[in-house]
């Protein structure tokens, strides 16, 4: 018994539509060109949007998630002199109390950031310059492509010594291995590691990154940054920029953190004059804003292709008006209706899947061209191409339905007599 599935069946009715599409040429391509941008569209997206996803979480990863980072709030001069009167800042002893806190709290690290001038000539860029504690490497997951990282006694005894990101490295060459030594503001700094690539920003939007571009960073060690200009203490107190607190693994961490805040606060007459970022809260609000993200491309997708399935149906429906002949002379040599049915049901998924082969294409290339001129990350992945396709393969069967249940209950005597 001759079924839908019978392979033999199958490839002819394949080879019938394929006939009846090259006959019709221009209208084939007329019918796909809606297809072809809706799938585009939809790919790029996709693209655009796993793009963004992977850099967000990239960022936050590199941040640590059993960490929970004191960023000092940058405040207007006027707000400055006014809080000044209740509390310095973040400052090295805050370390120190909050360390001594609790057994929760693994290891502390902090940065202080250095606004000097690297003097090096071979240098084609402006590397952050940051005073960190030994433990800042440790606590940020800093790894090591060359050299060691800072020991305790390069801080304790403040050693003119430096760890160099690899971008530097490879601007520096040679004159940037281990080994070497690096002028900042004529001061000469031993070059004791590079550090391993890390995350790099596609975007560098100012005041908007959380993490930091590690491959044009140049850590010393805390304390060697009173060898510089302007940036020594101020009134004896040891001012830093950000204190990592790298936390055990605990299902308690929302609640350790409420308590390290009330301890700062406390330190600090109740001045909120640091930030409070922990990593983990903003890894659950980045996939909870991305799966968001993903309905909204999904509809704007679908209303793409949407457009691109009436535009398939209009032909088909035109088609089917001029083709009676055609479906007659079928019908009266033995095809049934659900030949007819499956001949232009086999059109439209022809139709749709040659628009949507070509529409990936043209989405790569968009893709491409969005990455090159926007600057915006994109991801393509095999996610994107397996959804693009066989949505662009479902509406064009959902569009040729109509038309192909028109032309199958179409009576064969009338089409005959009709052309």
């Amino acid at each position: 018994m001759r079924t839908l599935f019978h392979q033999g069946y199958v490839v002819a009715l394949f080879a019938i539509a394929v006939n009846s599409l090259l006959r019709h040429r221009l209208r084939s391509l007329l019918s796909i060109l809606g297809i072809i941008c809706g799938v585009a569209a939809v790919f790029s997206t996709l693209s655009v949007g796993e793009g963004a996803k992977r850099e967000v979480l990239a960022g936050i990863q590199q941040l640590g998630l059993d960490n929970v980072i004191f960023r000092r709030t940058v405040l207007t001069k006027q707000q400055a002199r006014e809080m000044h009167n209740f509390s310095p800042g973040l400052k090295q002893s805050d370390s120190i109390l909050l360390i001594t806190l609790s057994d929760i709290v693994e290891n502390v690290g902090y940065l202080k950031k250095i606004p000097v001038n690297l003097t090096d000539p071979g240098l084609q860029l402006t590397p952050l310059v940051a005073a960190v504690s030994a433990s800042f490497t440790e606590v940020y997951g800093i790894r090591m492509q060359y050299g060691r990282r800072l020991l305790p006694e390069d801080e304790t005894r403040a050693q003119a010594v430096c760890l160099i990101g690899k971008t530097i490295y490879q601007q520096l060459g040679a004159r940037g291995a281990v080994g070497k030594y690096l002028r900042i503001e004529g001061q000469l700094f031993l070059i004791v590691g590079v550090i391993r690539s890390g995350f790099e920003p596609r975007v560098k939007k100012k005041g908007a990154l959380l993490a930091r571009d590690l491959n044009q960073m140049i850590l010393i060690p805390f304390g060697s940054h009173n060898y510089l200009s302007h940036t020594g203490n101020v009134r004896g107190v040891k001012p830093v920029d950000e204190i990592i607190v790298r936390l055990k693994k605990t299902d308690h961490t929302d609640k350790f953190v409420s308590v390290l805040q009330r301890t700062l606060d406390i330190a600090h007459h109740n001045s909120r004059d640091y930030q409070t970022i922990v990593p983990r809260r903003l890894l659950q609000q980045a996939r909870e804003t991305q799966r968001i993200f993903n309905i909204v491309l999904a509809a704007i997708g679908g209303i793409s292709l949407g457009v691109g399935g009436i535009g398939i149906m209009n032909v088909m429906l035109a088609t089917v008006s001029e083709r009676t002949r055609e479906i007659g002379t079928r019908r009266a040599v033995g095809a049934t209706p659900e030949d007819i049915v499956y001949q232009f049901l086999a059109e439209a998924m022809v139709l749709t899947t040659i628009g949507g082969i070509v529409g990936i294409g043209a989405g790569i290339l968009s893709s491409w061209a969005i990455a090159s001129f926007a600057g915006w990350s994109v991801a393509v992945t095999p996610t994107a191409v397996l959804v693009s396709l066989i949505t662009a393969i479902g509406v064009g069967l959902c569009s040729g339905v109509y038309p192909a249940v028109k032309a199958g209950r179409m009576d064969p005597v009338t089409a005959l007599a009709t052309s």
